[in-house]
This record gives structure tokens, C-alpha cells and sequence, in this order.
């Protein structure tokens, strides 16, 4: 063993600021990436695509089991159940946040351009929290967990039809999305 000590041997460590610089360094480069290959105008024109079938009875994202939930005070859980499902859909299928972000702000411009008072009463409600919730306790039970959410704010809490329509309302627009995002083709 030699006389040498480790003690006076200095360990590099990059400051905070090169952190932040190099995490700056990455995003910028991610958006160069995504526009250049066109992932952001097809995750805009997915956001825009999406607000438009969420507001035309025509072209629905979800088909419903029955006409009950169609009607006061259901429907506005509906739309708002719909809403946090669009969103959830698009930041887990997306193939970067960049992306899920630009798509969710066209998706809500869209929106909001339009003064749907559906639009307004769902991004007021308290409802998010409670699928956030849902979501974020993870496991294999996410859908259940949904639509027992779903019907606890629709005052059914252990109504199992209620139950089975949050459900089914959440893996339903996480299946369409998932599609349009396949059928879109977003480079990775």
C-alpha cells in the first residue's frame, strides 16, 4: 500500500446551472426534432381533431350504454369524465410530453374558442382531482377505480351500472386515442 490518501482528491461535480443548461439544451433540441419531422403540427391538429368530436354528437369519442346519462345532472360528469380521459390518453400514448402538451393546449383552445358551456362547468368542477387521484394510485384496477369515481360524483356510489359506464367512458377514449395516435404516425 502506498502514502497516498484519498483525501485530497477532488470529485467533479457539475454545478446546478450546467443541470439546468443541459436540460434546457435537450428540450430545445426535442422541439427542433418534433417540428422538423412534423410530430407538432400533427399533435396540434390531433388536439384540434379531438375538441372537435368531443363537441359534435355526430362524430362522439364514446358511445354510451344508455340515454340516462345523456340527461341532468349525468351528462356534465360525462363531458368532464371525457375531458380528464382525452388528456390522460394523450400524455400516456404520445411519444414524448412536448407533444402530449401541445396537443392537450390545441385540444383546449379549441375549446374554449367555441364557449361551450359544457367546456366551462367541466374545467370548474373539483372532478379531476378525483380521477387524478385515481390514476395516480396506480395497479392494475385504474378503469375500476375511474368508475367508481364516476359514479361517487354522479351520487351512485355503489351503483354498478354507474360504476360501469365510468369505465367504460375512460378505456373507451383511451382506445380511440391510442388509435388516432397510431394511425397518425408519430415519429419517436
Amino acid at each position: 500500500m502506498t502514502g497516498r490518501e484519498d483525501s485530497d482528491v477532488k470529485i467533479f461535480k457539475p454545478s446546478k446551472k450546467a443541470d439546468k443548461d443541459g436540460g434546457m439544451l435537450s428540450f430545445v433540441e426535442g422541439m427542433n426534432y418534433h417540428r422538423q419531422n412534423g410530430n407538432v403540427d400533427k399533435a396540434k391538429e390531433l388536439g384540434k381533431g379531438l375538441a372537435l368530436s368531443y363537441h359534435n354528437e355526430n362524430n362522439q369519442i364514446v358511445k354510451l350504454s344508455s340515454n340516462v346519462f345523456m340527461t341532468e345532472p349525468f351528462f356534465p360528469q360525462v363531458c368532464t369524465l371525457m375531458l380528464f380521459s382525452i388528456e390522460a390518453a394523450l400524455n400516456y400514448y404520445l411519444p414524448s410530453q412536448q407533444l402530449s402538451t401541445i396537443a392537450i393546449n390545441a385540444f383546449h383552445e379549441e375549446l374554449s374558442s367555441d364557449s361551450l358551456p359544457l367546456y366551462e362547468t367541466a374545467m370548474a368542477s373539483p372532478a379531476f382531482s378525483f380521477y387524478y387521484l385515481s390514476v395516480r394510485k396506480g395497479g392494475d384496477n385504474i378503469p375500476k377505480d375511474i368508475g367508481e369515481a364516476f359514479a361517487m360524483l354522479c351520487h351512485r356510489e355503489n351503483d354498478v351500472d354507474f360504476i360501469d359506464e365510468g369505465k367504460s367512458i375512460y378505456t373507451q377514449v383511451l382506445a380511440e386515442i391510442s388509435k388516432r395516435i397510431v394511425d397518425e404516425k408519430f415519429e419517436n
